[in-house]
């Protein structure tokens, strides 16, 4: 009976239908059926060569690598084989093999599978084009661009602890030297930077070289003064275990370069700009630095170019999607606040304090290609009728030179009405608590809605904001208003798997087999984890670090490595999409095309939707207990 079914399945599936009916004959006969319930290990990553080719004859299987994190290179389901690679190469198997179903599959033996490929040169051809061309050629060169495989023993900036290319012990001195005599230290040491320790033996302050070159040379000033009258005493450290990412995304945002390196409360030693780009080659130090010598509004007009020009850099390079936009996010950051610094020396300073913010993907830092800065300005309640007029005016002045900036940098112009006409985006605390909390009960101002509410300070006073956002969160948990902040069920919002589970596209016109992967897929997944952070009384806006502080809070804690994995999936197609399109002068937008996506995308792609839909299952049942206990 096994034998007949065998054939039969056979001969319907590639590459064994190309074979004669005796061949096909013979191996059914050399075939077992095997069993593998859901969450076996039918293969090991380092582990023993498998003995022979499987078929999936129902059920479906994860193929993924274990290092760090769990990375995964495909899903395989009926009619797909696994093994092929181990069972020619004969010493290991390269990824873990997992049933994700219970999964029965059919067992040809080794000897069977080369008899075949002897006999059929062919046969071998097909599973060496298919497996080796198409999986590790191509596959290894996708999921390499996307971080999930890299070559090995290279030195990412991404995954190298920064304790990892601290390569000396920070030299330090005593705080009651002279400038001379910490000059001459660096210069004996042949360092650029010398750490100064008060009588106790702790950190008074740091002089690089800059220090010696900016406030000695450049202002004539005695060297045999004090080190201290020329230190920096606000020393700003990283974990020796932390990535060399994080490390750099701090001297990003602290604008410095000199980081001191701690290890636990002992001091590793100092790590420089010059150490990450021996370490990666380029450094967005560079631009950061390009930003910050820009002395007008003029010559800011060619930095957003920059800056897409390193996503696509930092692309190439293997960097994983989520850490190309932390770095863009702490580079566009800094192109608002020196565009702000250059307005403000135009129109003068603010008669109050204020804190400038940005919204939606920006907000998220989630920003890809298709920059959409979504900005506005929030101030504290002023009591005189005067002062917020004063206060008016100025918003009105700032944001007319920022719509001209970004004008400038060929950025899409942000809505000065977001949420209706009669809304604005500026105004103190209580005219923006007012007008959100309205919008929640109007359908046709949801969408920006959503987007404010993932709102983010990246200029003046940021606990203003903070004190809106926290406002507004309380404010939806004590009316308990989630509903609008999960994704829509309409038909256009559906996930797009259909019956059968196909990938489901339009059918007809300029969108015919595109499908709007922001939309639904990583928007769908962004609202449901806002809405639970609000109702969890999470502030980050951040769409991961939500999950990680969910998490922590017991919440959806089955599902946080494949909400994490699907997420980044996503936004690496994206971003994958955006790049071709920037690259061949196509009009960039979220649009992807399906047909363009490799059979291994597909099927991963087809995976996310069925977890998206998960989370709506889930989400609505959280929100449907909590309000039956409020009742």
């Amino acid at each position: 009976m096994i034998t007949e079914d065998s054939i039969n399945f056979l001969k319907t599936t590639p590459p064994f239908k190309f074979l004669d009916d005796s061949v096909i004959k013979s191996i059914a006969e050399s075939l077992s059926l095997e069993f593998h319930p859901q969450n076996a290990f039918i293969l090991l990553q380092d582990g023993p060569p498998g003995e022979s080719l499987r078929v999936i004859k129902k059920g479906g299987v994860k193929v993924y690598l274990s290092n760090d994190d769990e990375m995964v290179i495909d899903f395989k389901s009926e009619g797909d084989s696994f093994g092929y690679l181990s069972l020619i190469s004969g010493d290991k198997s390269r990824a873990n093999v997992k049933a994700i179903e219970d999964t029965l599959c059919y067992s040809i033996p080794r000897e069977t599978i080369m008899e075949v490929i002897n006999r059929e040169p062919m046969f071998g051809e097909y599973f060496m084009k298919s497996f080796f061309t198409n999986y590790l050629d191509k596959t290894y060169r996708e999921m390499e661009s996307k971080n999930i495989l890299f070559r090995e023993g290279e030195k990412l900036l991404y995954t190298t602890p920064v304790k990892n290319i601290t390569t000396r012990d920070a030299v330090t001195a005593s705080a009651e030297i002279s400038i001379k005599e910490a000059a001459l230290t660096m210069s004996q040491q042949k360092i650029s930077s010398v750490l100064l320790v008060d009588s106790q033996g702790e950190h008074a302050g740091i002089i690089t070289d800059r220090d010696l070159r900016d406030k000695v040379v450049a202002d004539g000033i005695d060297p045999s003064r004090p080190a201290t009258d020329i230190m920096s005493t606000d020393l700003i450290t990283v974990d020796s275990g932390k990535t060399c990412f994080d490390a750099l995304t701090i001297m990003i945002r602290h604008n410095i370069h000199h980081l001191i390196v701690t290890e636990g409360d002992r001091l590793k030693g100092v790590v420089t700009n010059h150490d990450f780009m021996l370490l990666q080659g380029t450094s967005p130090l560079s631009l950061l630095k390009n930003i910050d010598r820009k002395k007008s509004v003029e010559e800011l007009s060619d930095v957003i170019e920059k800056i897409n020009k390193t996503i696509a850099t930092l692309h190439k390079e293997g960097v994983k999607a989520s850490y190309i936009l932390r770095i863009i996010t702490e580079l566009h950051d800094r192109f608002i606040q020196k565009a702000i610094e250059l307005i403000q020396k135009d129109i003068g300073k603010s008669p109050s304090p204020f804190a400038f913010f940005v919204y939606g993907a920006e907000g998220r830092k989630e920003e890809t290609f298709k920059a959409v800065f979504r900005c506005a300005i929030v101030y504290g309640n002023l009591k005189s009728y005067s002062d917020n007029k004063a206060m008016q005016d100025f918003c009105q002045k700032l944001l007319i030179h920022v719509q001209k900036i970004f004008a400038k940098c060929s950025l899409p112009l942000f809505s000065s009405r977001p949420l209706g006409e009669k809304s604005s985006i500026y105004g103190d605390i209580s005219e923006w608590e007012d007008r959100i909390i309205c919008a929640l009960h109007n359908n046709n101002h949801i969408p920006a809605l959503k987007k404010l509410l993932d709102l983010r300070p990246v200029y003046g006073d940021s606990s203003i904001a903070d004190k809106l956002k926290e406002r507004l969160y309380r404010q939806i948990r004590e009316d308990k208003i989630y509903s609008p902040l999960l994704p829509e069920t309409e038909s256009k919002r559906m996930s797009p798997i259909g019956f059968f589970k196909k990938l489901v596209v339009d059918e007809s016109g300029e969108q015919m087999e595109k499908l709007d992967i922001k939309s639904k897929g990583i928007l769908q997944i962004v609202d449901i984890l806002r809405a639970l952070a609000i109702a969890h009384d999470i502030s980050e806006t951040s769409t991961t670090e939500r999950l990680r502080m969910l998490l922590k809070k017991g919440v959806m804690r089955d599902m946080v490595d494949d909400i994490n994995s699907s997420f980044e999936f996503l936004l690496t197609v994206l971003l994958q999409s955006q790049i071709i399109k920037k690259e061949t002068n196509t009009e960039i937008d979220n649009m992807i095309e399906t047909k363009n996506l490799s059979a291994l995308e597909r099927k991963t792609l087809k995976e996310v939707f069925k977890i998206i839909h998960r989370m709506k299952v889930m989400a609505k049942t959280f929100f449907h207990e909590k309000e039956m206990v409020a009742r």
